[in-house]
């Protein structure tokens, strides 16, 4: 028999957890593990190291097109070159800026929805890892069907840049999850709760 697709919600959080406690007992998580993002000092940090960035590479165009060069092409290749060292720094903020808003908002419907979220039980049914250059997991992703033959993925993903997660700590294929959702509002945020399978006992 198919199954079929849940809607999906705009966050889906893996959440790992010791051990899944019994349904009675548990109750819904008070925040989304959400990656720590880049705070205001961080931000105008990052700023003013792009106003360096920018003006350095602006200096660089100016001289490409005053100075003597091989021809009108070196000096039109090194500036579109230049142009873009210039440009990405700040799109790498304002992509930084937008992830941060998108996890506050996130943060705000999970905190409106929690009340009413209810547990369900679930498998999982695929795993994708990435890894760092070192091997270890920097984040995952985990297909889950749940009991009432619906399908979703949901993704773990580091907290903070220093944290670290073994290979082991990667839940597999098959292992028991909890998924907490709000009935009626399909495009809440969701937590998928999972044991970390190398907690013992």
């Amino acid at each position: 028999m198919p199954t079929t697709r849940a809607a999906q919600p705009a966050t889906r959080v893996v959440h790992l957890v010791d051990r899944l406690d019994d349904v009675a007992d548990a109750a819904a998580p008070v925040a989304l593990r959400l990656p720590r993002r880049l705070g205001t000092p961080g931000r105008l940090a990052f700023a003013a190291a792009a106003v360096i960035a920018t003006a350095v590479a602006a200096w660089g165009v100016v001289l490409l097109w005053t100075e003597e060069t091989p021809g009108w092409w070196f000096s039109l290749l090194f500036s579109v070159l230049l142009g873009a060292m210039g440009l990405v720094p700040w799109f790498l903020l304002a992509g930084s800026i937008g992830a941060a808003r998108e996890d506050r908002e996130a943060q705000a419907a999970w905190s409106a929805a929690r009340d009413s979220a209810t547990p369900t039980t679930g498998r999982v049914v695929a795993r994708r890892t990435q890894l760092a250059e070192e091997g270890t997991p920097t984040s995952f992703e985990l297909d889950v069907d749940l009991a009432d033959g619906s399908r979703l993925t949901a993704e773990w993903r580091l907290e903070r840049a220093a944290q670290r997660l073994l290979q082991s700590q990667v839940p597999g294929v098959g292992a028991a999850v909890r998924v907490w959702r709000a009935a009626g509002v399909p495009e809440a945020p969701l937590v998928v709760e999972v044991a970390d399978p190398s907690v013992v006992g």
